[in-house]
């Protein structure tokens, strides 16, 4: 599975993002392109310890049930999921803005040591760097197929 610490997946990533218009045309659910970038930018700023949301899963059978399943090859279900109400996001953001945001949270997100101590999961409990790395590559690739890119 992929992980947001291979560079080549980074630089996909930021490619992608890069190629998100406010004319990118939504394929499933309800947020408008700007909204997805800030959305993606909320969910990196949580394992930096950026923004504190609490713990909202259930720490047993639940939360290990949905950490094998985003940590397997299988894909986020089109409009299954609902987000935390912390990142849930309305309004309007300004996409360059949004853009430089999330390259800037990426790299930070890379450059931090995956044996280090991270913020535990406010759905999934605690999480290594790996087991992070792996789940926001998947959370992005998945918001990113949402609008085509």
């Amino acid at each position: 599975m992929k992980s947001l610490f291979d560079p080549s997946v980074k630089q996909e990533l930021l490619d992608r993002v890069h190629s998100v218009t406010e004319k990118s045309q939504r394929q499933w659910g309800k947020m408008t392109p700007d909204q997805m970038l800030s959305h993606l930018n909320m969910s990196l700023k949580y394992p930096l310890g950026d923004i504190n949301v609490k713990f909202g899963g259930n720490p047993g059978f639940k939360a290990k049930l949905l950490r094998w399943f985003s940590l397997s090859p299988l894909p986020i279900p089109k409009a299954r999921a609902e987000t935390l109400p912390e990142y849930k996001r309305e309004g309007h953001y300004d996409i360059p803005a949004e853009k430089a945001a999330f390259a800037g949270l990426l790299e930070r997100i890379v450059v931090k040591d995956k044996n280090a101590p991270w913020s535990a999961s406010p759905v999934f409990g605690d999480l290594n760097g790996e087991q992070w790395g792996k789940i926001l590559y998947k959370h992005t690739d998945h918001h990113l197929r949402q609008f085509g890119a």
